[in-house]
């Protein structure tokens, strides 16, 4: 993805009194933001598939945006955790119990789903 897929344009549109700018990924348009009143900016993302959008306030719209951003990042490991994760996911791309070890953790579950749910 690169700055030149992006292209941004201050349109008119026929059903509001106030200008658009209309964000294009690409050459499709992917989001509208107006502003109908005095700083109340509204953000509607397009949904091709249906020709139509859904509309919230910006506000609202980056507030998710963000929330969602600040969740992933929690998410992200350093490098030295990648390497234990990938390293465990060899571990147990070879894993292979035996009949007495799954007998044993099979054991364990029931104890455990007695004991929470009855």
């Amino acid at each position: 993805m690169s700055r030149e897929d992006w292209e941004i344009i201050i349109a008119d549109v026929p059903d509001q009194e106030e200008p658009e700018a209309e964000v294009y990924y690409k050459n499709e348009q992917w989001v509208g933001i107006s502003m109908e009143f005095p700083n109340t900016f509204t953000v509607k993302f397009c949904n091709k598939d249906e020709g139509n959008y859904w509309e919230f306030t910006y506000d609202e719209a980056m507030e998710i945006l963000q929330e969602a951003k600040n969740r992933l990042a929690k998410l992200q490991r350093t490098p030295e955790e990648q390497a234990e994760y990938e390293a465990r996911q060899k571990e147990l791309a070879n894993f292979n119990p035996t009949p007495e070890k799954t007998a044993e953790y099979e054991r364990k579950m029931e104890e455990q789903r007695k004991k929470y749910y009855g």
